[in-house]
């Protein structure tokens, strides 16, 4: 039997097989998860995870994001106070603002060799985003330290002053319990005042009532008798 006769059909299967196993690596890498040989599957694996997790984004927080679309808002006002039970007394008890948050944050001071610690508060009037005040105490459970026993500036409607202002329906009721509240000082009691209106058209009519707080902030807490327009 002449052997080279029986070789030549399969000749071009020999070739067609070779040309498939040079083509295998390039199809394999082609294909997704697949890795080729000598390659670093691991680092490709990790590239992938890492991608998932950047567009698995936590239900809570896409919420937040579809929710807080404007690029600017004015969250909070904080207050430095010397005595953050007796500001409770006034915005929680009396004003009637609800606790969302309070805690103790403790640190090393930055200046002295002892441990500072600060009470934060966030209060709500009636969102717990938008409207919140806050006070902190930097020097908690410290009675003796001397900011506690800063003098109070009162000075009035000036230049340097600023003035947080409730709106509320509850005027009537709460305006005893403020003016009871120690070491607040009544400016003015409930007093009917008209400003112009925001589109001019008429007027809005309003009692108004000035106070400063146990720090000497001021304070208006008033009750719109129009709606604001």
């Amino acid at each position: 039997m002449n052997m080279d006769m029986d070789m030549k059909p399969l000749i071009p299967r020999l070739r067609a097989w070779c040309f498939a196993l040079l083509l295998m690596p390039l199809l394999l890498a082609a294909l997704p998860g697949c890795a080729l040989p000598g390659t670093n599957a691991e680092a490709n694996s990790s590239s992938t995870a890492a991608t998932a997790d950047a567009s698995a984004v936590p239900p809570s927080s896409q919420v937040e994001l579809e929710e807080a679309p404007d690029p600017l808002t004015l969250r909070r006002q904080t207050l430095i106070v010397r005595d953050i039970e007796k500001s409770l007394l006034l915005y929680r008890d009396a004003i009637g603002m609800e606790v969302i948050y309070d805690n103790i944050i403790r640190r090393a001071h930055r200046t002295e060799d002892r441990q500072q610690e600060i009470r934060l508060v966030f209060l709500k009037a009636n969102n717990d985003f938008i409207g919140v005040l806050g006070l902190v105490d930097y020097e908690y459970n410290n009675r003796h330290h001397p900011v506690h026993a800063k003098p109070v500036r009162k000075e009035g409607f000036t230049p340097g002053s600023s003035v947080l202002l409730f709106n509320t329906t509850q005027l009537e009721e709460r305006w005893p319990k403020i003016k009871a509240v120690e070491g607040v000082e009544v400016i003015s009691g409930p007093t009917y005042t008209e400003y112009p209106s925001y589109d001019g058209t008429s007027i809005i009519r309003v009692n108004v009532t000035r106070f400063y707080d146990v720090d000497g902030f001021l304070v208006e807490f008033n009750q719109p008798l129009d709606p604001i327009h």
